[in-house]
C-alpha cells in the first residue's frame, strides 16, 4: 500500500499489533487509573480550605520562622505532593500500559542474544 507521498506504507503482520481488545482493556484500567488520582489530587486540595475553616490551629499556629502549618503546606507542602502524584501517575501509567500491551514479542523470554531458550 502506497501513502499519497509515494512512500511504502508497511502494515506488518498481525501479530505484531495489538489487538483492539487490548487496548480497550488498557483504555479502560487507565482511565481508572487516572480517576483515582484524580481523587486524589481533589481531596488534598480541598482539605487545605476546609483545614482552615474547621482547625484554628492550621491558621494560627505558628512552625518554624513564624509560618502557620496552613501556609507552609500551601507554600512548600502543595509543591511535593504535586511532584509525588505526577511521579506515581505517570510511572503506574507507563507500567500498565507495558504490562498490557506490546504483543506476544514482549512476553517471550529471550537470552542474551536475543534467541528463545531451548
Amino acid at each position: 500500500m502506497r501513502r499519497p507521498d509515494g512512500h511504502e506504507l508497511s502494515l506488518g503482520s498481525a501479530d505484531e499489533h495489538d489487538t483492539p481488545a487490548e487496548v480497550d482493556a488498557a483504555f479502560r484500567t487507565l482511565r481508572r487509573v487516572a480517576v483515582g488520582h484524580i481523587a486524589v489530587f481533589t481531596g488534598v486540595i480541598i482539605a487545605v480550605p476546609l483545614l482552615t475553616a474547621a482547625l484554628d490551629w492550621w491558621s494560627q499556629g505558628r512552625l518554624f520562622g513564624g509560618m502557620s502549618p496552613m501556609f507552609a503546606m500551601t507554600a512548600c507542602g502543595l509543591y511535593a505532593f504535586f511532584f509525588v502524584i505526577c511521579l506515581a501517575a505517570a510511572t503506574l501509567s507507563n507500567a500498565v500500559e507495558e504490562r498490557m500491551l506490546g504483543g506476544p514479542a514482549r512476553e517471550a523470554p529471550q537470552d542474551e542474544e536475543g534467541t528463545l531458550p531451548p
